[in-house]
């Protein structure tokens, strides 16, 4: 077969997975599982499938900010705190992203993937508290999100999301519309970063970005008319296994 037409049949497959799960999981912006299948379904060398996942999500937060406006608004109050960190996480995970061996990188992704896998399985949203931390709790969360989406394109939502609710008692709608914030800042400062440290975009990962975020668009789209709490939690417990074993793969490829 044809190379072209088994990388667009993977990146196809790979897509339409994609948009599925993360319609299921109502998982709008941060698509780490892209990343991951770019990687171990498609079998592109990681330094691609993050700068290809990263546009996708910088994609996918844009479209979040003009069909979802009111939940980027209703944390106005916190952006400061949530953007800038963010802006500068997005960018020095890049730069460092650039950096550091691909087998290394694959090791922070497998990690990355167990652990968001336990995440799932395991943490569930809790009721808003009255008492919350200092506000400036925000800004370190957001750093760190913010570093990981410019290292690996995914955004660390797994992890803030639980952390803005559980650690610090926001409510899980809010909690949510805080880690979109800081991934749809990150994301652009990341692509930016990469874009003036001179490694330019190949024009052939831009237009997989794009064919890529299309299908996944379009998926999650048909998905979102069918879906229930009933599908959310069927797609949960197959999916934080999976990431679990996949987790595991990328790891033991690595180090084994």
């Amino acid at each position: 077969m044809n190379p072209l037409i088994l990388l667009l049949a993977k990146v196809l497959l790979a897509s339409l997975i994609v948009g599925f799960v993360t319609a299921s999981i109502q998982s709008w912006v941060d698509r780490f599982f892209l990343v991951i299948l770019l990687t171990g379904l498609v079998g592109l060398p990681i330094q691609r499938s993050i700068t290809i996942n990263l546009i996708v999500v910088a994609l996918a937060s844009l479209m979040m900010a003009l069909r979802q406006s009111a939940v980027l608004t209703s944390v106005r109050q916190d952006w400061t705190l949530l953007i800038i960190p963010a802006v500068l996480g997005g960018a020095l995970g890049r730069l460092a992203g650039l950096h550091i061996p691909a087998p290394i990188l694959l090791v922070i992704l497998g990690s990355y993937a167990v652990l968001a896998g336990l995440r799932m399985a395991f943490i569930k949203p809790m009721p808003e508290r009255d008492d919350h931390p200092h506000p400036a709790w925000l800004a370190v969360a957001s750093a760190v999100a913010g570093t990981l989406t410019g290292l690996l394109s995914a955004g660390g939502k797994p992890f803030t999301v639980p952390i803005y609710n559980w650690v610090m008692g926001h409510h899980p709608r809010r909690a949510y519309a805080m880690a979109s914030v800081g991934v749809t800042a990150a994301a652009w400062s990341a692509i930016w970063a990469q874009a003036t440290a001179g490694t330019a975009i190949p024009p052939a990962d831009l237009a997989l970005a794009l064919y890529a975020f299309i299908l996944i668009t379009l998926t999650a789209l048909g998905v979102q008319r069918f879906w229930t709490p009933r599908l959310n939690q069927i797609v949960t417990w197959i999916i934080s296994p999976l990431l679990i074993l996949v987790g595991i793969r990328f790891i033991s490829t690595v180090l084994l």
